[in-house]
């Protein structure tokens, strides 16, 4: 009886046992439930956010294409303005070369134009020169045959009187 009772007593140890893992399991279980309802009210509300992102990410893409094409039309026309800032440049670098050189030419044909006139005007003051002494020896030759132009003649008063006239002016 000894051993029925210790039986008795194991069975009833392995009862209690059994019992207490069945209620600790339980409330392992009713924990994990509760914690897989809060985990997933957390999932409903994180996928909610992200769907709530996804939006206003596709939202704003859409708002960032139009964006996009103006940056890209911008970036050409800057590409434009440089590119035909650059080719001003050179041709105003042109054209200042020109002009240095137009004015280098100006100034070498003024100078020749001034060189040429000094000289016309000395060539031109040794030509009256030249032409007064001419005057001069004319008059005195003419003045000479006035001496042997009979003025009692009406052609020789009238020659040796052109030729007064001529000497005194």
């Amino acid at each position: 009886m000894k051993s029925v009772w210790a039986l008795v007593f194991f069975a009833i140890c392995a009862m209690l046992v059994v019992a207490f893992q069945a209620i600790k399991q339980e409330r392992n279980i009713r924990r994990t439930r509760k914690e897989i309802f809060l985990n997933t009210e957390d999932v409903k509300i994180m996928e909610e956010k992200i769907v709530t992102s996804r939006m206003t990410l596709q939202k704003l893409s859409k708002e960032l294409d139009p964006l996009d094409k103006q940056h890209k039309q911008l970036t050409k026309m800057m590409d434009m303005t440089i590119k035909k800032t650059e080719n001003d440049e050179q041709t105003l670098n042109s054209c200042r070369m020109k002009k240095t050189d137009v004015e280098q030419e100006k100034s070498e044909l003024s100078s020749s134009v001034d060189i040429l006139r000094t000289s016309q005007n000395v060539e031109m003051q040794q030509m009256q020169e030249e032409i007064q002494r001419l005057k001069q020896q004319i008059l005195g030759r003419d003045s000479m045959i006035c001496t042997y132009v009979d003025t009692k003649q009406e052609k020789g008063r009238k020659l040796c009187a052109d030729i007064k006239a001529a000497s005194n002016q």
